[in-house]
């Protein structure tokens, strides 16, 4: 009798949570919990929108196109609504190492974090301030052990007068985070900017990749391969990546 009772106490509670989902879909709030999910990682930099700066400067320009850009300007959703990730494959073609893909590859520490909307609020980029530790390919010219470097990567987080923080990023690309080390590989634009390929955060003498999903092994990318990786071993194969030749033997 007790198990009849605890059998049909479930199967109300699933019934009740299945009603609800439904109704949360029929809604549109369905876009809010799927975004929550994936935004969980609460690593992007957050910009004031009451004091974002949308004045027209050359640099503003130069780093547009480097934006997670939208179809309409950004502005507060209502409550409960939040804006999916950006849907893309950036990923195909990209080795674990893609040092051959990038111009510069360093190790270093992030020092400061910053989103920037675009002058027309149309887009969202973060600029980072990174302390570099080792250059390991591409820029010597730039800066030695201990300079900084400025790199990039599309999206990031707007807060607004509410309270309510709306985050922009592209579907299984991570954000930084300040004071902790990385080494990434970086693609730089046409005007000489330096946005991020992808990345691995050291910590604690093991690996992280910065890309991916820890959460779902079947949703995970290549980067896989060195999660929880020892950071000595990572190195050396490292190394070794930046000395191979590049494909089909060119330089």
């Amino acid at each position: 009798m007790i198990a009849h009772q605890k059998t049909k106490l479930f199967i109300t509670l699933l019934a009740a949570a299945l009603a609800v989902m439904l109704v949360m879909n029929k809604n549109g709030n369905s876009l809010a919990l799927a975004s929550q999910e994936e935004a969980g990682n609460d690593a992007e930099p957050v910009v004031d929108y009451a004091h974002a700066n949308f004045k027209n400067t050359g640099q503003g320009e130069k780093r547009k196109h480097h934006s997670l850009r939208a179809d309409r300007p950004i502005a507060e959703l209502p409550p409960g609504v939040e804006p999916l990730p950006v849907v893309g494959h950036w990923w195909i073609g990209l080795p674990p190492l893609p040092t051959a893909q990038s111009d510069v590859v360093i190790h270093g520490e992030i020092v400061e974090g910053q989103a920037l909307l675009d002058d027309d609020e149309m887009g969202i980029y973060s600029v980072f301030s990174v302390r570099v530790v080792e250059t390991f390919k591409g820029g010597q010219e730039l800066c030695s052990p201990g300079g900084m470097l400025t790199v990039m990567r599309p999206g990031g987080a707007v807060r607004f007068a509410s309270s309510k923080v709306q985050r922009y990023k592209i579907t299984k690309q991570g954000f930084p985070k300040r004071g902790r080390q990385y080494v990434l590989f970086l693609k730089r634009g046409d005007q000489g900017e330096l946005s991020i390929l992808t990345g691995y955060e050291l910590r604690a003498g093991r690996v992280l990749p910065l890309d991916g999903d820890d959460k779902d092994p079947r949703g995970d990318l290549q980067f896989s391969r060195y999660r929880g990786a020892d950071e000595e071993s990572f190195m050396h194969d490292l190394r070794e990546a930046v000395q191979a030749p590049p494909p089909g033997g060119g330089r």
